[in-house]
């Protein structure tokens, strides 16, 4: 059994098939009360980004916020640390996507597929790159908070009797050889994660400069210079941040017990399913948009060669067939 939405959609997509064989352009009228629909649809989807965005945001500020200002004391050994570690291997996952979506909107400046235009693309890009700032630094803030190597004694003196002085383990040495372990191994995963985001970004740089070596049409030439000045900042930011994370030591934190990190750590699993849950709606909602945003732009243009032709309204051809049937849906 179709659904009541199905069957109008495929009523609708029905009706756009012989609606260009059997039926007038649609009047000026018709045309602005879709358009005006479809861009509410725009303006609803882009609202609804930022406020998942937003909520993303506020959660992830306070969990590294949380985690920065604790360590391990010799009762927790390395949960806070591990949950600082885990953190960060997720922020940087994060990244990785973000990086994925921004290469994906730099192809559609080179080839196009949707109807959007350059200054939209770049913003979208100029989002990701902030994003992508962003996590690197609460990574890096992260590292910073992991505390670094202290000397002490491997063993302690206990007291003497008749066969000398007596010496145990010392647990703080312990501990630390315990925190340092974990630090060393966070650094070297952060470094990793720059050392690819800098190779990724010299690539970037080299390619730069060899299109605007190639390019006679002073306003892409413009483009492209603007585009590597903003590149060639963020390899020198990385490089900074690459040094910032080999020489930080480790700040002062509060020292957490055992059972108050059992307890961050079950509240922070449940606030990482729902991140997860928010991360595939922001970008469920984000193609969503995407499409709508180049349906509407396209079905713009349609109207306005129409115009400049003179006519009454664009035939009936000319208006992609997605938007006539979900506008369709749309007022059904």
């Amino acid at each position: 059994m179709k659904s009541p939405l199905l069957r109008i959609a495929l009523l609708a997509l029905s009706a756009t098939a012989s609606f260009g064989a059997t039926a007038p352009a649609p009047t000026a009228e018709q045309l602005k009360s879709w358009v005006t629909i479809r861009q509410q649809r725009v303006d609803l989807l882009r609202d609804e980004v930022k406020q998942t965005d937003a909520r993303i945001e506020a959660r992830l500020d306070t969990i590294v916020g949380a985690l920065t200002t604790i360590s391990d004391s010799k009762d927790s050994q390395t949960k806070v640390a591990r949950m600082k570690e885990d953190t960060g291997k997720r922020l940087g996952k994060t990244v990785t996507y973000y990086d994925q979506k921004r290469a994906a909107l730099k192809e559609e400046l080179r080839n196009p597929r949707l109807q959007l235009t350059a200054e939209e693309k770049q913003k979208f890009i100029a989002a990701f790159d902030a994003k992508i700032e962003k996590r690197i630094q609460q990574i890096v803030a992260l590292n910073k908070s992991m505390p670094s190597h202290e000397d002490h004694e491997k063993y302690r003196a206990t007291g003497g009797g008749l066969w000398g002085t007596h010496y145990e383990r010392n647990a703080e040495y312990e501990q630390n050889a315990r925190m340092t372990t974990k630090t060393n191994q966070q650094r070297d995963a952060i470094m990793k994660q720059l050392d690819a985001s800098i190779a990724r970004l010299d690539g970037q740089s080299r390619t730069l400069k060899t299109q605007i070596a190639a390019t006679v049409d002073p306003v892409q030439r413009k483009a492209l210079n603007n585009e590597l000045v903003k590149t060639d900042a963020l390899i020198a930011e990385r490089r900074r941040q690459r040094l910032e994370t080999v020489e930080s030591p480790g700040v002062a934190a509060k020292q957490v017990g055992l059972k108050q990190a059992v307890d961050m750590d079950k509240t922070l699993q449940t606030a990482i399913n729902d991140l997860r849950r928010d991360f595939n709606l922001l970008f469920e909602g984000y193609n969503s948009f995407l499409n709508e945003l180049s349906l509407l732009h396209a079905t713009e243009a349609a109207i306005n060669s129409a115009q400049k032709r003179g006519e009454r309204g664009p035939a009936v051809g000319e208006i992609p067939a997605a938007f006539v049937a979900m506008t369709a849906v749309s007022t059904a």
